[in-house]
């Protein structure tokens, strides 16, 4: 290992390369093998990842098995993961560690034989292990990896592969082997477990009837046979017989106890005095990092909170002290 660098640093800095490679790949427009490839990377962005949080929390040693320097495997370090954070909050690991099993197996299977008809479920597969990807490394290594390295990812497929419809009506039953079961089981088995976390990015699906076909985003029939649930799309249109749509933006993640607690972590010498109290007057002006949100929509004089974002924190320490 590089003297001045810790092994901590070198394993994410690793990780992370090789989850931006496996979006790379999976982004491109044409290209053979893409889940085979980018299924390949993820796991790798995810093993370098599980063995730095090893060595961080549970063990310098931990991450080597024998005495050859060789490091443990993939299931090994998730599992371990898997035991320590299910011990600190129960289950709170079981969805992730799930997801990543079944990404797994199928690089170990190499079930790529099926073609493109389980390319719709390893979209979803593959998405989620990201996104869980982006939150573990946020939440236990205190990395953003998007603001951090000035990256924008794109979500994972401008398009999705798939007729939801044609999909949720299961007329790929070619696609319907053992991979496809161990996932749907797995699904199942949490949900009887009361996990609420998914393995996969799904679609929140719904049905609303109007009262002309004209006015309807999806036109579907559904047989005796088939339960299908349709997911209404929003359309921009100035038509006034078009459905309504009331759109609300996601609220910021941090409360001002959560913002100042992170303040302090990253700043332990700040003071939450005049000085702090100035800044965060500019921060409540500022919508790129403070959400403002009535406790009681429907009455105007009710009492207001704030919500702020990550890049609030980074805002306040570079004002502080100027």
């Amino acid at each position: 290992m590089a003297r001045g660098k810790s092994i901590t640093k070198q394993l994410l800095d690793a990780s992370i390369a090789a989850l931006f490679a496996g979006i790379e790949i999976h982004n491109k427009p044409h290209i053979s093998y893409r889940y085979s490839s980018s299924v390949i990377l993820i796991i790798n962005a995810w093993e370098l990842a599980l063995k730095a949080f090893v060595y961080k929390y549970i063990g310098k040693k931990n991450i080597y098995e024998g005495k050859d320097g060789h490091t443990i495997s993939f299931t090994k370090a998730a599992d371990a993961v898997r035991i320590h954070l299910n011990t600190i909050k129960p289950k709170s690991f079981e969805a992730v560690f799930d997801n990543l099993m079944l990404l797994n197996e199928y690089r170990c299977k190499d079930v790529h034989f099926i073609g493109t008809k389980i390319d719709p479920l390893m979209f979803m597969l593959i998405s989620k292990a990201v996104l869980n990807y982006d939150e573990f490394i946020k939440v236990h290594f205190n990395k953003d990896i998007t603001r951090d390295d000035n990256l924008i990812i794109l979500p994972i497929g401008l398009k999705l592969p798939l007729n939801p419809v044609e999909y949720l009506k299961q007329e790929y039953k070619s696609a319907q082997d053992d991979f496809v079961s161990h996932v749907i089981q797995n699904i199942k088995d949490l949900n009887a477990a009361n996990v609420q976390e998914t393995i996969i990015v799904g679609f929140d699906v719904f049905t609303a009837s109007v009262k002309k076909v004209a006015n309807a985003d999806i036109i579907a029939a559904i047989d005796s046979s088939a339960a299908v649930k349709l997911t209404k799309a929003v359309r921009v249109t100035d038509d006034p017989n078009a459905p309504l749509v009331r759109m609300e933006p996601d609220l910021p993640p941090l409360t001002y106890n959560e913002l100042r607690a992170k303040l302090k972590k990253k700043m332990p010498s700040i003071k939450f005095g005049k000085e702090f109290n100035d800044i965060m007057r500019t921060v409540k002006k500022n919508k790129e990092m403070c959400c403002e949100r009535s406790l009681n929509p429907r009455n105007p004089k009710a009492l207001k909170t704030c919500f702020y974002y990550e890049r609030t924190i980074d805002f306040i320490v570079e004002q502080y002290g100027k």
